[in-house]
């Protein structure tokens, strides 16, 4: 049997690192289970940069949560809105210069225009192209929205975001 030790003669800690970010955006406290779904609508896996993601790691306030750090990029408001839908806990820090300058605690907006899919094939925003989608915040915690145009209820899990 072998164990590793280290330079100083000791057995490495049981604890993972990852490297610090020097410029970008970490998302954390996302709902467990929500992980690669962030990662999915904001497109990040068509993107070259570095994206590093936790799942299913431990939260002293939530029990479990997941983690994703995007190396080199901002997210616009409208990216935090998509993933505050999914994760209404979620916190964003952005890192500049390996420094946390900001961070942004969203809330949901009274009213969300264009991040969201109607799924009511009779609604006007899924025949006429020219109708930006809009929804009611009907219910922060646990979210439900509510179509402007048809009234059509959905909770987090019906959300099909655009």
């Amino acid at each position: 049997m072998r164990k590793k030790i280290e330079e100083n003669g000791e057995t490495p800690s049981k604890k993972i690192k990852v490297s610090a970010l020097k410029q970008g955006t970490v998302v954390d406290h996302l709902k467990h289970g929500t992980g690669l779904l962030a990662i999915q609508v904001l497109g990040l896996h068509l993107e070259e940069g570095t994206v590093t993601i936790g799942l299913n790691l431990d939260s002293g306030k939530y029990g479990s949560k997941d983690l994703v750090k995007i190396e080199n990029r901002e997210l616009t408001q409208d990216e935090v809105n998509k993933i505050a839908l999914l994760s209404p806990d979620a916190t964003f820090s952005i890192i500049r210069n390996f420094k946390v300058v900001e961070k942004i605690f969203p809330e949901l907006p009274e009213t969300i225009e264009g991040l969201v899919k109607c799924t009511n094939p009779v609604c006007v925003t899924n025949n006429y192209d020219d109708v930006i989608t809009r929804f009611v915040v009907a219910r922060k915690k646990p979210i439900k929205l509510r179509c402007y145009f048809c009234e059509r209820s959905f909770t987090r899990q019906e959300i099909t975001l655009i």
